[in-house]
């Protein structure tokens, strides 16, 4: 599809209010929310209706950034194994949404007697859809616009969410054995065909998919409150500010403001999170507060543990809260959970502990592949919420180590959970296999790839464009006053350092770019034409070039990376000392080479080994050793950059870390490290030398 004929089709721009610099803090209008904002000077990407709080930054529409270079070869092999190909790995796929498939009763109200392909259909189309925008794509997307079209096409103004087959005004259809039931599958299912139904709308500008968005959510405001629906809430949102509909204004006000803020007898004041409805505090981990207190239709429950991917979609959604309501504690409550998460379970390699419930970082812990999902879906949405160069951070940190682990290198095989540490094949679901039972993972997979490369770029209010995610790509949007402008950013990262950025317009204009410093990296530097420019960055993390750019100009990006060694023991396993290795955004493990299908390790591979670094300080001793980037890109083994690092012998079994550091009395030894999306077996924590311990106590 010629890229300039399907940016007409698929940029849309409303008016809203004239905006601050962006990243000062989000704005709280003075108007009262749902106010058109039409009348209040023009913001390319805005919407006609707004809430009453502005989020930092503004989605583009899928199919606005596009991948290149490795990034590409990544999304095409997606596009040719499970994303293009889903209906061919099970028949529940072949079901999802589909016409011919209209469950009802128990069929319909549990997803293991037969709703299942509804909460499948949603995952893969969300992905579907923004895969087939995003590489421009003409049969995938015809493939997207089949599926979406036949929920469009039969949805009506009585349908139940997205489940066109049954009716509000039919009392059968509302019964406790259909709707009625309290925990109703399809009202989780129904928020990711929301999702998938508001890219498809962004993307198309087609009017009968926003009817279709107002239907399925002007209903009752019980579709968004009860346990498993809040899912939708993004989705309801995103069709309020298209549409201004005033059924899910109410609803969506129903929902913020008189259904929580209140107080339960005897618990600390509860601020409507649906599975962690009290603030969180510093004194226990995250996992043992957040499943205390959850709402279910008619009251409130307990629960004993909290699942990871239930965690991340059902609390996420209420930093819209936040937006709707202009009250500070919907995002604080979130925020403060995420920063826990890292405090208590984050991996190393970017995701939180979920196997399927939340525990302590360990090297034998794992991460559910719905979890690593969610997560970043998490995550992306308080990037463009708060402006905080940190969630960036944490987006590529997850992006380019849990995601590569996730699936093969020929994108047809995947793990349900992955392990930090997998030395031998463990069975089950943390083998790669054509699909997992239940097939949740299967069909999550295909999220993960289109939701990075969706938001690499966010356009601001100031009506310019803001670089919040690194790789090699291109966006095309509209600047300053509907100014049709193309970024190529040219770039390895995070296989490399720096990142150079074309820009051609349709004529010269003056307008901002912004552009996230990473956390880790301390001596970053900026070039425009030539010209170094000063680095520091702004209270978010971002630096904000405002100047008239012309075609033929270039950004260049420079972020030199440092290796870097973090500490920590393993409460899994008898507080194991344990250290990890990282360089930029990348992890680096110890490479075990793969045989066949990924779950057959090289047995003459050698890995019991424990760092030893010497010197002042962790790093000491450790090179870096660069190659060239292969003709196309597959995560190899054999990786362009490694990190070569001083080891001593250790003895254990790799199923457990040694309970205590290593006397590292045998000879010295350099062995090399690799990405670890590089690999299918791996030690990710590393055993520890005594010397390497005491250094870490020095810190």
């Amino acid at each position: 599809m010629e890229r300039r004929k399907f940016l007409r089709a698929a940029l849309t721009s409303t008016a809203a209010l004239s905006a601050p610099a962006f990243l000062r803090g989000l704005e709280v209008l003075s108007v009262g929310q749902g106010v058109n904002s039409i009348s209040r000077g023009q913001v390319n990407y805005g919407r006609p209706f707004e809430p009453r709080v502005r989020p930092a930054c503004i989605s583009l529409p899928a199919g606005a950034v596009g991948p290149q270079g490795w990034l590409r070869d990544w999304c095409l092999a997606a596009r040719d194994g499970y994303t293009g190909h889903m209906d061919e790995f099970d028949v529940a796929f072949q079901q999802a949404w589909a016409p011919n498939y209209t469950p009802t009763g128990e069929q319909l109200r549990f997803w293991d007697k037969g709703a299942w392909p509804l909460e499948g259909g949603g995952y893969w189309f969300d992905g579907l859809v923004k895969l087939a925008y995003a590489l421009q794509d003409d049969a995938l997307l015809q493939q997207a616009k089949t599926r979406l079209d036949a929920v469009v096409q039969h949805m009506n103004r009585e349908s139940i969410l997205f489940v066109w087959w049954l009716h509000r005004d039919k009392a059968s259809d509302m019964s406790v054995n259909e709707a009625g039931y309290s925990e109703w599958f399809p009202q989780w299912a129904s928020g990711f065909l929301g999702r998938s139904l508001s890219a498809y709308y962004g993307a198309s500008g087609d009017p009968h998919v926003l009817q279709a968005l107002q239907w399925g959510y002007d209903g009752d405001y019980n579709w968004l409150r009860r346990r498993f629906a809040q899912t939708s809430i993004f989705a309801a949102f995103e069709t309020y500010t298209w549409s201004g509909n005033p059924k899910i204004q109410s609803s969506l006000t129903e929902l913020f403001e008189k259904r929580v803020n209140k107080n339960m007898p005897g618990k600390p004041a509860e601020i409507g999170m649906p599975f962690s409805i009290v603030m969180p505090d510093d004194k226990s981990p995250w996992y043992e507060q957040a499943g205390h207190y959850t709402y279910n239709d008619g009251g409130w429950v307990t629960a004993e543990k909290v699942h990871g991917t239930m965690f991340n979609e059902l609390a996420s959604p209420w930093m819209l809260g936040y937006l709707w309501t202009g009250k500070r504690e919907f995002l604080d409550a979130v925020v403060r959970y995420y920063d826990l998460v890292e405090r208590d379970s984050m991996q190393p390699y970017g995701a939180m502990v979920a196997d399927e419930f939340g525990g302590p970082t360990g090297a034998a812990r794992g991460t559910e592949t719905c979890t690593v999902a969610s997560y970043m879906w998490s995550q992306i949405e308080l990037m463009r919420i708060t402006g905080l160069a940190a969630m960036g951070d944490r987006v590529e940190r997850a992006f380019f180590n849990a995601v590569p682990a996730v699936v093969s290198r020929e994108f047809n095989t995947h793990v349900y959970t992955q392990t930090a540490n997998r030395v031998t094949p463990a069975g089950g679901g943390r083998d790669y296999q054509r699909k997992h039972w239940p097939l949740c993972c299967t069909a999550s997979l295909n999220r993960l790839l289109p939701n990075y490369v969706m938001h690499m770029w966010m356009a601001t209010y100031d009506n310019g464009l803001a670089a919040m995610l690194y790789g090699p790509g291109k966006v095309s949007a509209l600047v300053a006053d509907r100014v049709p402008v193309e970024l190529t950013s040219r770039t390895h990262y995070p296989f490399g350092e720096s990142i150079e950025i074309d820009v051609q317009l349709a004529r010269e204009t003056a307008f901002p770019l912004s552009f996230r410093i990473p956390g880790w990296c301390k001596n970053p530097s900026l070039m425009v034409n030539g010209t170094v420019l000063k680095t520091a960055a702004d209270a978010n993390g971002f630096v904000r070039v405002e100047r008239r750019w012309k075609s033929g100009d270039t950004v260049r990006l420079q972020f030199p990376m440092v290796a870097r060694v973090v500490t920590g023991r393993d409460v899994n396993a008898s507080n194991a000392p344990y250290a990890t290795v990282h360089y930029g955004p990348l992890l680096f493990v110890l490479p075990i080479a793969d045989q066949k299908d990924g779950n057959t390790p090289d047995p003459a591979a050698r890995w019991k080994y424990a760092l030893d670094t010497p010197g002042e300080h962790l790093g000491a001793g450790i090179t870096v050793e660069r190659g060239p980037m292969p003709t196309r890109w597959n995560w190899p083994l054999e990786s362009p950059l490694k990190l070569r690092v001083p080891v001593k012998p250790a003895l254990w079994d790799g199923k457990v870390l040694p309970a205590q550091a290593v006397a590292g009395r045998g000879p010295a030894e350099s062995i090399a490290l690799v990405p670890y999306g590089c690999t299918k077996f791996r030690v990710a924590l590393l055993p520890v030398t005594e010397r390497t311990l005491t250094q870490a106590a020095k810190i």
